[in-house]
């Protein structure tokens, strides 16, 4: 009894199961850029001549607090924060008097990580002092050394008549 070879099949190359990875793949980074983006809203930054640049690697862990005037009443502020749930990434307006609660708790996790915690400020231009100093005084509080102000370098523009 001889063995004999089969015989020679044409190879295919299936790309379906490509196609579909690449589109999951596609689908997940534009969800992953809005998430990013997520935490940009839009603030009239003041404008600062004397302004450093700080790139992402130098803040390690950070809160970012936007510190925006309220809809309803110009004498307030709404400080927003960005929690994440376990799920997803949401917003949450805070009290004043929960800022220092809010920042213990977030200084009381980084510590237990042995990372130090950035407090970043991102506080609209029209807002005034007085509810910026409600968040340094939150970041005293709870022993936050390295606070960072959002900005826009540069010399504000001349308003045209």
């Amino acid at each position: 009894m001889l063995f004999k070879p089969p015989k020679p099949v044409a190879m295919t190359l299936n790309l379906a199961p490509m196609v579909d990875v690449m589109m999951c793949l596609i689908i997940f980074f534009l969800l992953a850029s809005k998430l990013v983006d997520a935490q940009h809203r839009p603030l009239n930054l003041p404008y600062a001549r004397a302004a450093l640049e700080v790139g992402r690697g130098e803040l390690g862990t950070r809160v970012v607090i936007n510190v925006c005037p309220s809809e309803d009443d110009p004498l307030r502020a709404e400080y927003i924060v960005e929690v994440w749930d376990g799920r997803n990434i949401t917003e949450r307006t805070l009290e004043p008097d929960e800022i220092a609660e809010y920042l213990q708790l977030r200084a009381d996790r980084a510590t237990a990580r042995e990372t130090g915690l950035c407090c970043v400020i991102r506080a609209d231009q029209d807002v005034a002092y007085g509810h910026v100093e409600v968040v340094l005084r939150g970041c005293g509080l709870a022993k936050i050394a390295k606070v960072v102000f959002s900005a826009r370098s540069g010399q504000e523009p001349e308003e045209e008549a």
